[in-house]
């Protein structure tokens, strides 16, 4: 048996939860076009025969403007360092920075081996995919105290090119030892979690780009029954005038991200959700850590 820790760190929005949820073959982590969507870790598990893959999803690396988004950062440095292996990945739609390459350069000064993902390669296409591929290829040889990366490989999450082959070269880093986690897991995050991270995802979705990174949630109550589940959650925002966005008029912005939040609990729990939503201000509460405290302990 062999088992290992795999972190999938980057700039934000590359596409590092879309990664991790190919590569578990499960969506685990959620996605939105918003940068930042990720906010902690998150563990997604992948058990194939005698393997057992452990992905841990990181926030996007920023320059951090409140107490939550340093956070952010300490979550992601921190998942580095414990990994058997790193896959930095990279947008191939945008234009290669040295911010780019000194994280890559970085991450091979460490003990774990480095994989480097170009995502979005179906948007990008060959003419800007082969430039980032060739000015990437120096990392590929030793050099000034720094290991070579392993491979650097072209992918697209929404095709599925070349996710086998990444997650082949993978498999050959993982130790012998034992699984961390059942077989038959995915995440070890609860259900409580994903349900808060599945109503995020959808207000992400639905809401305007100034108020998205304002949004925490948190369940106040979930009762589990056999064929129903009933959840009560508040979404916290941080200004009396971002909530009346959040309600929209007589409640349809609302409805539409209960109802869609909703659809994706039922995927969640296996069974029929109530799902009701509030809206809560807390001031300032990216900047207050017993707020976050109380977000991070779903």
């Amino acid at each position: 048996m062999r088992s290992g820790f795999i972190a999938i760190v980057g700039r934000p929005n590359v596409g590092k939860s879309s990664l991790m949820n190919a590569l578990v073959g499960e969506k685990v982590s959620i996605v939105s076009p918003k940068a930042q969507t990720t906010r902690g870790r998150i563990t997604g598990i992948r058990t194939d025969g005698d393997c057992q893959m452990v992905f841990i999803d990181t926030p996007g690396l920023h320059d951090p403007k409140t107490l939550l988004g340093e956070q952010m950062i300490r979550e992601a440095k921190a998942a580095g360092g414990d990994a058997d292996a790193v896959i930095v990945v990279l947008d191939a739609t945008a234009k290669l920075s040295a911010r780019d390459t000194e994280l890559i350069e970085k991450q091979c000064r460490s003990s774990s081996r480095v994989y480097v993902a170009v995502n979005k390669t179906d948007l990008a296409g060959y003419e800007k995919v082969y430039p980032i591929l060739s000015k990437l290829s120096y990392l590929t040889s030793a050099d000034g105290g720094r290991a070579a990366v392993a491979e650097i490989i072209p992918v697209s999450c929404r095709t599925g090119f070349n996710i086998d082959v990444l997650r082949g070269f993978l498999e050959k880093e993982l130790p012998e030892g034992p699984f961390f986690f059942p077989p038959d897991e995915i995440t070890d995050k609860s259900e409580r979690f994903l349900i808060c991270e599945a109503i995020r995802e959808k207000a992400l979705l639905y809401l305007q780009d100034e108020i998205p990174h304002g949004i925490g949630v948190y369940i106040q109550s979930m009762e589990d029954g056999d064929k129903l589940c009933r959840i009560e959650a508040d979404i916290i925002c941080e200004k009396a005038s971002h909530k009346s966005i959040i309600i929209g008029a007589d409640g349809a912005k609302l409805r539409q991200i209960g109802e869609s939040a909703r659809a994706s609990a039922e995927r969640i729990t296996g069974k029929k959700v109530y799902l009701k939503l509030f809206v809560k201000v807390r001031e300032n509460w990216r900047d207050r850590k017993n707020v976050i405290d109380e977000l991070e302990s779903r």
